[in-house]
């Protein structure tokens, strides 16, 4: 099992976020009352969980979509993993308060679950509600500055609701606080001549449906990824297939270019199996410097509390939180 990096104070304390069940440490400074937030301890965040979280802190919400298999959660995985490993330039793992279950979510890509191949357990369709994984990175040169992603992590069934109706869209709250909108297009679909432009349209409905029921903010940045780019990497990446991807930029920004503030485009391969030699993680390093540098955290979100009276308690209160969201 991999085991995270030597941390710093502040990531010790970080990394109890979700934790409470330990008494919070007052006196050396690690863990100050602010960071105290009542949530299970390492498992996945409900809505009610992640609310809670958002309330408390700056958070940067990242909603990933797509249909079944297109490889939602090992895109998150694959990050996480590459923290671990201190492969990731620039920024350093500063805790999670759902690691646990990121960990449940790698134990089929490692050894020790002597599986034949390198896999990522498929989000099961839950009709309780979305769920969501905890991430907080730092920059290397400044680890006490840090930022809080909550990803969601949710079935491409989903997904499918949310293609064939806006109402079932407009269900979809988190969608409304997305700062970071990634589309997957699933590449290993894209090369079968039977599967190539179904795949496309698939898409092109689900974001059209996001749109049309305005459940995405109007500065939300918006990336169609190509996922599992491997697939044609090893294919040769014929001059066909480069045509048809030019395509599809070309058809995404004629439909959405005027109705997405940020509309980019890009491609991973999180996890190889074909073209190894791309690499573990191949373009995901790019994709989170994105969601570091490009992510609207100025949303406006009414979290500071109400000062009712003139109390010096209730003045504290309120300020702190005014600091908070400025970071």
């Amino acid at each position: 099992m991999n085991t995270p990096p030597s941390q710093s104070p502040q990531t010790n304390a970080a990394a109890d976020v979700g934790s409470t069940d330990t008494a919070p440490n007052t006196t050396n400074g690690l863990t100050p009352v602010s960071e105290i937030i009542d949530l299970p301890r390492g498992s996945d965040l409900t809505e009610a969980n992640a609310m809670a979280l958002a309330k408390s802190r700056p958070v940067r919400w990242v909603v990933i979509a797509g249909p079944v298999g297109a490889g939602k959660t090992t895109l998150l995985t694959s990050i996480y993993e590459l923290f671990q490993w201190g492969k990731i330039p620039n920024y350093i793992f500063a805790g999670s308060g759902t690691l646990p279950a990121f960990e449940q979510r790698c134990h089929l890509s490692r050894v020790e679950s002597e599986s034949e191949e390198e896999d990522t357990p498929r989000t099961l369709y839950d009709d309780q509600g979305p769920k969501y994984l905890h991430l907080r990175v730092a920059a290397a040169k400044t680890p006490s500055m840090h930022i809080d992603f909550l990803f969601t992590d949710v079935s491409g069934e989903m997904f499918e609701h949310v293609r064939d109706s806006t109402d079932a869209c407009k269900d979809l709250a988190f969608l409304r606080r997305a700062g970071n909108f990634i589309l997957l297009l699933d590449s290993k679909k894209a090369l079968r001549p039977d599967k190539r432009w179904a795949t496309i349209e698939e898409a092109k409905t689900i974001l059209r449906s996001c749109l049309d029921s305005q459940m995405l903010a109007g500065d939300c940045v918006v990336t169609v990824l190509w996922s599992k780019f491997d697939y044609f990497v090893e294919s040769g990446d014929s001059t066909e297939d480069q045509a048809f991807r030019r395509q599809v930029v070309k058809e995404f920004n004629e439909l959405f270019g005027a109705r997405v503030l940020h509309l980019n485009f890009g491609e991973v391969a999180a996890r190889p199996t074909k073209a190894r030699k791309l690499g573990f993680g191949q373009g995901t390093v790019e994709l989170l410097d994105g969601w570091i540098t490009l992510c609207p955290s100025a949303r406006a979100m009414d979290l500071l509390p109400e000062v009712s009276g003139t109390r010096e308690s209730e003045i504290f209160a309120a300020r702190h939180f005014e600091e908070h969201q400025q970071l």
